[in-house]
């Protein structure tokens, strides 16, 4: 029996989607300071929602979105594959609050040089 389902074609429609999804998420955060470290962390919540993807089930190859993946493995009582899609979930959101922290360190060191250069020709 044939099978029409292509797993490359759904998983780049869901891509599309999740980054328009992760843009509309960017955009709710309008009224925060640009460079603020919160503005950051919560902008940063959205991509890792979105883009975490988790094995179906332990030892088996096919991805799929951790959230999905956690939210219909809770209801069907499944605590092994729920833990798994934690974890995963867990993983990205590491990842993304390095990101962060890295963020916040350039942009720390990329004021101190203008400030100090500004200093220099006041005394000049």
């Amino acid at each position: 029996m044939d099978n029409f389902f292509d797993p490359t074609m759904a998983w780049g429609l869901y891509l599309i989607s999740a980054l328009i999804g992760c843009w509309c998420w960017r955009a709710m955060f309008f009224f925060m300071k640009r460079s603020g470290v919160i503005r950051d962390f919560l902008v940063m919540l959205g991509p890792v929602l979105l883009l975490t993807p988790t094995p179906l089930a332990t030892g088996r190859s096919e991805f799929a979105p951790a959230f999905m993946v956690a939210a219909f493995s809770a209801i069907n009582g499944e605590t092994e594959i729920t833990e798994s899609a934690l974890v995963w979930w867990l993983g990205g959101l590491v990842v993304g609050i390095v990101y962060v922290l890295v963020r916040m360190v350039v942009r720390l060191q990329t004021r101190k040089p203008a400030a100090a250069e500004d200093g220099e020709h006041a005394a000049a």
